[in-house]
């Protein structure tokens, strides 16, 4: 009896170290989400919000000029389509976070490969008379797009595991604060001919 309770032993205590393992895996995977979706998911909400008041610059321009309808219309779209494209952006970063695969990995990667060629042709097609409030909305969309571009950076290039995830150029990321700075200094700050200077009600970022 002696001699065959050995083997039950052993099989109890190594199924034991399995489960200790398997839990041990399961509690890293459900306590540390991946840093490069977050990293995402706290900058996104100020990058739509750049979307959506790069639509208020043409009220807040106060150079005296009238703004053409055409020029206004062409903000309106760019600042519509990056609203559009950066929500969808966050809603497949929270579906991803739920469900990391490689099928929602790969809808991140293909909307934003779609930003970075609608908004440079959305831009490029725009032709905004007033030189100054053209230089604003293109200062916008650079930060838009250079900041999605990093986010695009730091994807995995394999799918792997929450817990195993990691940034591989901490230096590259973007914060949420430093964002919100360079909106409001080269989007919102003053020029050199205070004529052309934007009031900061719809264009700072606080």
């Amino acid at each position: 009896m002696k001699s065959s309770s050995k083997p039950i032993l052993a099989s109890i205590s190594k199924s034991k170290t399995v489960l200790a393992i398997v839990l041990s895996i399961s509690l890293m995977a459900t306590g540390c989400s991946a840093q490069w979706v977050s990293i995402a998911l706290a900058d996104l909400p100020v990058l739509i919000q750049m979307a959506l008041n790069i639509g208020t610059l043409i009220t807040t321009l106060q150079s005296g000029n009238q703004i053409s309808a055409a020029d206004a219309t062409a903000i309106q779209n760019i600042s519509a389509q990056a609203s559009k494209d950066l929500n969808l952006l966050r809603a497949l970063y929270n579906d991803y976070q739920a469900s990391p695969n490689a099928s929602n990995l790969q809808k991140i990667e293909s909307v934003i490969a779609d930003i970075n060629q609608s908004l440079p042709a959305l831009l490029q097609a725009a032709h905004i008379g007033d030189p100054v409030l053209s230089a604003r909305v293109a200062a916008g969309v650079n930060l838009i797009l250079t900041t999605v571009t990093t986010f695009a950076a730091l994807i995995p290039q394999t799918p792997l595991p929450l817990a195993m995830q990691k940034v591989p150029h901490p230096a590259a990321i973007p914060k949420a604060s430093d964002l919100k700075k360079q909106w409001n200094q080269q989007v919102c700050g003053p020029v050199s001919n205070p004529a052309l200077d934007f009031s900061a009600t719809g264009c700072t970022l606080k």
